[in-house]
């Protein structure tokens, strides 16, 4: 029937912008980091556009397609005012719960390499400048020295 057809669509353009705007926070955090706390950039532009692109659009367009949850005409009818696609409940689970989920577990990954090849994470703090600096050579948590073209390696690995 039509209401079951909208009642469908609904959900899954709540759970598609939902998924959506889930991937803005870990995508912004390397950036705030790096400006903020001076640590080298955890992940480039580029790699955010491929992320996106790889990654973003076809989950996205899956959930738009998915089969109408279990008692979808037993629910009582949605309220024009109240209920809405992007309401502060959706907000703040994408936002405030699931980003941040994925922000840390992508900094923990970040620093354990970072650990592993060296740097431990509190000498990474204000670290951007000389990191970026092809002329200067880095020394990490053990003392060895790191050229320009050794940390940018260790950059892409990360």
């Amino acid at each position: 029937s039509a209401i079951e057809e909208g009642r469908l669509i609904f959900d899954n353009l709540k759970k598609t912008i939902s998924y959506a705007l889930t991937a803005n926070i870990p995508e912004l955090t390397p950036f705030l980091l790096f400006i903020i706390a001076g640590i080298p950039l955890p992940i480039g532009p580029i790699a955010i556009v491929l992320i996106c692109i790889g990654t973003d659009i076809v989950p996205a367009i899956s959930l738009a397609y998915e089969k109408a949850e279990y008692r979808l005409m037993q629910r009582k009818p949605k309220n024009p005012v109240t209920d809405r696609l992007a309401s502060h409940a959706l907000i703040f689970q994408a936002y405030g719960q699931s980003g941040m989920i994925q922000s840390a577990a992508g900094f923990l990954t970040y620093f354990v390499v970072m650990g592993e090849s060296g740097f431990m994470p509190y000498t990474l703090l204000g670290l951007s400048t000389a990191w970026n600096d092809p002329n200067f050579n880095v020394q990490d948590s053990f003392g060895q020295d790191w050229s320009f073209e050794n940390r940018k390696e260790l950059e892409f690995t990360c």
